[in-house]
């Protein structure tokens, strides 16, 4: 009984002192997965990793994406580990430095993206690209040489090091407090030291079976050949016919989404960035569309009738249903 009367006031004690208690209890409002296409590589060849943003929250926000940024910290660094399993004891082994050297002669930057409640997007991260790493923020990963085995890589979301972090998200500390005097639910709440992934696997010169994507082509895919063969004009025919198939082919590496939203006037403008795998390595590319179109012929005769006769002549001057890939660059 002296036994349970202790417990009964430590209990008590402990539910006193927690008004004075705090912990991280929130729900992480961004979730971040890393992907890798294919988890069996040789050193030196060209690793393709994805990154998966998911909004979890049932507000509308935005978030920030490397996008074209080639100066300052950057926004995603990968890091790599060896892992003794005896001891499960994780040692890191390397790491992307954080302070970008690239190319310069153009003015680069971070961009945002606007998700739903529970909505996702996707980028792709390309290790050992060196033909695009000066320019592509996206190839901008390089990996040393490393003994055959297994190795855990994990991104880290270095939001706050970006001028433009403010106007996205909000900080909160180890405990879970805001940082800053009110809570802003225009802003996503994010840890003030940043966001890290899962970790994924990944074996150099290993033997252990392949998780490959199965592309929605054979090995004589026409697309696929022209692409191989950097054939830009007949790719661009292909692409015309093929609009809802073009991410699935052995030959795209990736497809980038669209714009959150293009300019209501005609004719507006779409494009997404796409990257191709060809005999000459990785080429980064624009798909441009034309939504809607006007008749400049039509709308003349219109013009000259209504000023003639003030009469509107019963001729279409304008499609809405327009819609056609007019740039491959």
């Amino acid at each position: 009984m002296k036994l349970a009367g202790i417990k009964i006031v430590l209990l008590l004690t402990s539910i006193l002192l927690s008004v004075k208690s705090y912990a991280d209890l929130r729900l992480p409002e961004l979730a971040m997965e890393l992907i890798l296409k294919k988890n069996i590589h040789q050193n030196r060849e060209i690793i393709q990793f994805e990154v998966k943003f998911t909004n979890q929250t049932d507000r509308s926000l935005s978030i920030l994406l490397p996008g074209t940024q080639n100066k300052g910290k950057r926004l995603l660094q990968l890091q790599v580990f060896s892992v003794n399993n005896a001891s499960n004891f994780y040692t890191k082994v390397f790491e992307n430095p954080m302070e970008l050297e690239m190319d310069t002669s153009f003015v680069g930057s971070v961009y945002f993206k606007r998700l739903e409640p529970q909505e996702s997007v996707c980028i792709p991260l390309f290790v050992n690209d060196t033909a695009n790493a000066r320019k592509n923020i996206l190839s901008n990963y390089s990996f040393p040489d490393f003994e055959n085995g297994s190795y855990q890589v994990i991104a880290y979301y270095n939001q706050f090091e970006e001028s433009l972090a403010p106007y996205a998200f909000q900080a909160y500390d180890d405990h879970g407090r805001t940082i800053e005097d009110s809570l802003n639910p225009e802003r996503m709440q994010i840890d003030a030291w940043g966001v890290y992934s899962n970790y994924v696997e990944l074996n150099i010169n290993s033997v252990v079976t392949n998780a490959i994507e199965t592309p929605i082509c054979s090995k004589q895919c026409r697309f696929c050949r022209h692409i191989e063969k950097e054939q830009w004009k007949r790719v661009r025919k292909d692409i015309i016919h093929r609009v809802d198939t073009i991410a699935g082919h052995q030959h795209v590496r990736f497809l980038f989404h669209g714009p959150d939203a293009v300019l209501s006037s005609l004719p507006s403008y779409y494009s997404r960035q796409i990257v191709f795998d060809t005999q000459n390595g990785l080429k980064y590319k624009y798909l441009i569309w034309q939504i809607g179109k006007i008749h400049r012929f039509r709308s003349f005769i219109h013009r000259c009738c209504y000023w003639m006769f003030r009469w509107n002549a019963p001729v279409r001057t304008s499609s809405t249903k327009y819609f056609h890939l007019i740039a491959l660059k």
